[in-house]
């Protein structure tokens, strides 16, 4: 029996609520108890957690820097681009997929996307501790081309700095984030007050103008222009990449040594 617990929900990404779930510490959600369950993405309607928002791992390049646009993660992870591509340390598990998926490797076989990140590392390749550190380098022009959430551009741009995002050609790694119960939560009627909360229209749609992610329901309006920038086409939402989360879940500790102590050592 757990102790009783101080929250009454945390917010995870779509691997870490596996990873919850896995370890048998969050409760099955009864979608039953949320009036806004009707609206959500069938594909948000995760049996134990539930999706709030959703991007995806773009390309992302200065054009100051980098000439011509790359067209997928195999132009990204190219080692021609030396100190100019920047890779970030905290985001070592969609790296990873990228890279692989560059290599032609797939989400459940990294191991081409290790050989050439390693090529990458070798060719001079940078490495950030966090997005922040990344978002930094690309502001004063260290480096030129590296991935992430296209969420995360939006506001790079908001901001000023010089970077333009494109969806990769192998279709785009989701990234999804969301809420789950710890079983031990002390008021889960406050739970699912929550969860509810976060999903209605107003909030959806104030959270995609303010941080860039899109609604994760059906009845959110985000306006044409914004929807440029931070949506995806029909075709890139089709073509959009998960995860293998039980393989994340169960190569992680080994993942994270190689990324220390042979990518990073």
């Amino acid at each position: 029996r757990l102790p009783r617990g101080t929250t009454d929900v945390q917010g995870l990404s779509a691997l870490n609520m596996f990873q919850m779930h896995d370890a048998g510490v969050i409760d099955a959600i009864d979608y039953g108890k949320l009036k806004n369950a009707p609206n959500l993405l069938a594909s948000m309607k995760y049996p134990y957690g539930v999706g709030h928002i959703y991007s995806g791992k773009v390309g992302v390049y200065n054009p100051k820097l980098i000439e011509a646009a790359p067209k997928s993660y195999k132009e990204i992870f190219d080692p021609k681009h030396g100190n100019k591509l920047g890779i970030i340390d905290i985001q070592y598990q969609y790296t990873l997929v990228c890279a692989a998926l560059a290599a032609g490797g797939k989400v459940n076989d990294l191991e081409p996307g290790k050989k050439l990140l390693l090529e990458c590392k070798k060719a001079g390749a940078r490495i950030y501790p966090t997005n922040e550190a990344f978002a930094q380098g690309l502001k004063t022009e260290e480096f030129g081309t590296g991935v992430m959430w296209k969420a995360r551009v939006v506001q790079w741009q908001n901001a000023g700095i010089s970077v333009q995002a494109i969806v990769p050609s192998e279709g785009a790694l989701a990234y999804v984030s969301g809420f789950v119960i710890p079983k031990n939560a002390p008021n889960k009627a406050g739970s699912y007050a929550y969860l509810d909360a976060m999903l209605e229209k107003s909030a959806q749609e104030a959270f995609a103008v303010d941080m860039g992610y899109n609604p994760t329901v059906t009845n959110a309006v985000v306006a044409p222009d914004l929807n440029k920038r931070i949506g995806f086409t029909p075709d890139e939402i089709k073509a959009l990449v998960d995860l293998d989360y039980a393989y994340m879940t169960q190569n992680d500790v080994a993942l994270k040594e190689w990324w220390d102590k042979e990518l990073k050592g």
